[in-house]
């Protein structure tokens, strides 16, 4: 679609099965903008199929190379101005992409954009730097959402310190500029971690109410005591070591 804004729509997927059908098709049907779909298999056995698109690139790695480096991967296969990084067990609203477009559109400072994912509070999913006690007890189960940031009124988007990276959009040259994803982190929290370098460099992340986006609310490993949650745990502790925000709160 000429003159539409063009985005590049990143899947990472490992063994999801028919949930990555779904997300690709959301991104296909999006309204507003121009877009092209990579998707990024991180070693699923078998290995996932997409069907036949002109718009959707299959990149296929031997082994699970993380979340962090397969999203750059998949980000380094395009060049489109804007690039989106989607969970493979999310789905697009039509007009979801061309509403995080906007927020981020132009040379203002705010560069990276999220939605309010259907049915859930904006608090779910974005919100205030997240202490150490914050994200155990998410990881514990004791908790479901994150410290929200204070705003009047019914805004149609405020800043946000991090939003979680189920549904990203980014100005390529703001991901580019801080570096992309660290992959020295494997899985998680690549996520808070990126917007925490944007954030230093005098960007925004906002969150924006009417960007429909559905992602069930729950993690796949919400167990600290799997073997990816301890993974988590771990890349956690690695994090957290490091100068965060000033006085994250709990």
């Amino acid at each position: 679609m000429t003159g539409s804004p063009q985005v590049d729509v990143v899947i990472l997927t490992w063994n999801d099965g028919g949930l990555l059908d779904a997300a690709v098709e959301s991104a296909l049907c999006s309204v507003g903008v121009d877009v092209n779909v990579v998707v990024v298999d991180n070693g699923s056995e078998p290995p996932a199929t997409v069907a036949p698109h002109q718009a959707v690139t299959l990149l296929r790695n031997r082994v699970n190379r993380g979340v962090a480096a397969g999203r750059n991967q998949g980000a380094a296969a395009g060049d489109a101005p804007y690039v989106c990084f989607l969970d493979s067990d999310a789905r697009l609203a039509p007009d979801c992409l061309a509403s995080l477009v906007s927020a981020v559109d132009g040379n203002h400072p705010t560069a990276m954009a999220a939605p309010v994912f259907a049915g859930q509070a904006p608090q779910a999913s974005a919100g205030r730097a997240p202490s150490v006690g914050r994200k155990l007890a998410r990881g514990l189960g004791l908790a479901t959402s994150y410290r929200p940031v204070p705003r009047g009124g019914r805004l149609p988007r405020w800043e946000v310190d991090f939003a979680i990276g189920a549904c990203q959009l980014w100005r390529r040259t703001a991901f580019a500029d801080v570096g992309g994803f660290d992959e020295s982190f494997f899985y998680g929290p690549e996520d808070i971690d990126a917007c925490r370098r944007l954030r230093r460099s005098g960007l925004r992340v906002v969150q924006v109410a009417g960007a429909a986006c559905h992602h069930p609310p729950r993690r796949r490993h919400r167990r600290l005591v799997t073997g990816p949650g301890l993974r988590h745990g771990v890349a956690l502790v690695r994090y957290y070591l490091r100068p965060l925000w000033p006085h994250p709160q709990p």
